[in-house]
């Protein structure tokens, strides 16, 4: 045989069966693993392929075959360790690995076996935590209990709601002097041994305050516990709301000194930094009821030690300027109860009013459960003008007033209400020249549908009695009409009318709104509304109704709204703008 052609020949021989193998290797390199778990619910596979070394070559080209095969030989184990903290210990696993259409199928079929049950629960709490209400009613809640599925994460939740009660409630030194579950498989029992020695629950020591320009005395009217009280971090957060709220302080830190804990006494540590004193405002906006207008403010946080604070505004718009004064002083209780006195003057020149008022009272603010109480009496003198007729009336005031805010968020609100009740009076045999009786209740609300759709409604009621309407100031006169009453209506449009034409405000005020608003995009919401009412004299005036459409943006200091409405009665059009919280 020629020894030349058998050469080439072997050469070629070679050049394929090197091209086979790449052929194969490149074929099975793009060979893809899937992982088929069956017998499982969702909790108990979640946590199988957490366990399953094999996972992490799923769904992706296989690399290295032998190292597939090297895993997939691991996952029996593995598996039942994943079982094992859902109390399965003697689980039945049928494992294959197969190729199918090209791909490799890893397949587990798993039946989990009889589940593994408490046959005793030994859970003691000793020391003062034994008798202790929170942990009695842990005890009495929890699930691991004789009789009951042995589940490891259970037991792990009952350890860390232990610690965090004894944290709570000052159990410093509390520690498990015994945690054991034994487990026996043949029998597919478990002993749960939990004992917790709480020791002695400490209790409220010195309360120290950092330097402040508060003094101690008020500061020390915040806490809402005294010393030698037992300790609970409830309270020493509520404190730190507390003060925070307060405005003076920009940054408060209270906490329990445990290295200086003395026969069971801890010293609890209130660091407080001071916000600036005094707080300077300024600002410009547009209303449509008010026109253009200008704010500014002062605001003095703290006028001396004893935590006093004044508050002064100039307001000025188109047809309304109001300067006032208030100056406040903490109650006996800080945190709900306030004092003051105020003054104002406002001088408005609208299309319906013309009045002019000095004011001058004092009032008591008290947070009563979820409800704000105020309580005033204030001097008015008011000047006013209706049909040419200018006159000059006094007042002696007594007001209370009630209101309650429940919301999910205050400047962006989804869920949650408004209310609103005051009543006032005043009588020409006290310091007053005309008698009357009034009361205004007012309601709010918001309410989602989905998450997108909200509705808003909203209505006002209010009464007044007296003998004698025509000499009532302008001021505690109804009207109706504008931005908040019924759109469609310039500000304070709708009412009586006196010998001239003009709005001279009613005895009754009756004003209702609905209004529906979607979400189109992150902040921009579209709106449709029904605005109905009126200031009347008479229950069976007629009401006036409007309809319109307008367009949301969720700023951060709450919706600016554009609205374009329609008067159903008087046709026409008018758009209002608006800045502010729904609620």
């Amino acid at each position: 045989m020629d020894i030349i052609p058998f050469m080439k020949l072997r050469r070629a021989a070679q050049s394929c069966l090197c091209g086979l193998v790449l052929l194969v290797a490149n074929t099975a390199a793009s060979d893809t693993l899937r992982l088929d778990i069956q017998g499982l619910d969702e909790e108990q596979q979640t946590n199988v392929r957490a366990y399953l070394s094999i996972q992490s070559m799923a769904d992706q080209p296989i690399s290295s075959e032998s190292r597939m095969r090297f895993l997939h030989n691991l996952a029996e184990d593995e598996i039942r360790r994943a079982l094992e903290p859902f109390g399965y210990y003697n689980p039945s696993i049928l494992v294959s690995l197969t190729q199918q259409d090209d791909d490799w199928v890893a397949r587990y079929e798993v039946d989990p076996g009889p589940p593994t049950l408490i046959s005793r629960a030994d859970i003691d709490i000793q020391g003062d935590g034994g008798s202790d209400p929170e942990f009695m009613a842990l005890l009495s809640r929890q699930p691991v209990r004789e009789g009951a599925q042995l589940r490891h994460t259970e037991y792990e939740k009952l350890k860390s709601d232990l610690q965090s009660i004894a944290a709570d409630r000052g159990y410093y030194r509390a520690r498990f002097v015994r945690q054991r579950i034994e487990v026996d498989p043949s029998l597919n029992t478990a002993v749960v041994e939990l004992h917790v020695d709480t020791a002695a629950r400490a209790r409220i020591g010195e309360i120290r305050f950092s330097e402040s320009p508060i003094s101690e005395r008020l500061l020390k009217r915040y806490p809402q516990f005294a010393e030698g009280d037992y300790i609970n971090t409830n309270r020493l957060v509520r404190l730190q709301g507390a003060l925070v709220d307060s405005d003076y302080f920009a940054d408060v830190e209270v906490r329990p000194l445990l290295n200086e804990m003395v026969d069971d006494r801890v010293p609890i540590d209130v660091k407080l930094t001071p916000r600036p004193r005094s707080l300077y405002q300024a600002g410009l906006g547009y209303g449509t009821d008010t026109g253009a207008r200008m704010q500014l403010g002062l605001t003095r946080r703290w006028v001396n030690s004893r935590g006093h604070k004044l508050d002064t505004r100039l307001r000025l718009s188109e047809i309304r300027n109001d300067l006032s004064t208030s100056y406040m002083i903490p109650g006996g209780n800080p945190l709900t109860d306030r004092y003051g006195i105020r003054a104002r003057y406002s001088d408005e020149n609208s299309d319906t009013v013309n009045s002019e008022i000095l004011a001058t009272g004092a009032l008591w603010q008290k947070q009563v459960g979820d409800w704000e109480r105020v309580l005033s009496l204030d001097l008015e003198q008011e000047k006013f003008s209706f049909n040419g007729d200018t006159r000059e009336i006094r007042l002696l005031i007594p007001r209370a007033q009630w209101s309650r805010t429940v919301a999910d968020d205050r400047l962006n609100t989804n869920q949650g209400y408004r209310l609103s009740f005051a009543v006032s009076g005043a009588s020409d045999a006290l310091l007053s020249d005309v008698s009357f009786l009034q009361t205004l209740a007012s309601i709010k609300r918001v309410d989602s549908f989905g998450e997108k759709t909200r509705l808003l409604t909203r209505a006002d009621l209010g009464l007044t009695v007296t003998e004698s309407f025509a000499n009532l100031p302008a001021s505690h006169r109804f009207y109706a009409g504008g931005d908040a009453s019924v759109r469609g209506y310039s500000y304070q449009s709708l009412g009586p009318r006196g010998s001239t034409g003009n709005v001279i405000g009613g005895k009754y005020l009756v004003v209702g709104s609905a209004e529906v608003d979607y979400l189109v995009r992150e902040n921009w919401r579209v709106a449709a509304f029904m605005d109905a009412g009126n200031a009347i004299d008479d229950v069976s005036d007629p009401l006036k109704t409007s309809v319109g459409a307008g367009i949301r943006w969720q700023s951060m200091v709450g919706p600016i709204r554009l609205d374009l409405a329609f008067p159903i009665e008087d046709g026409g059009w008018r758009i209002h703008f608006t800045l502010g919280p729904d609620l």
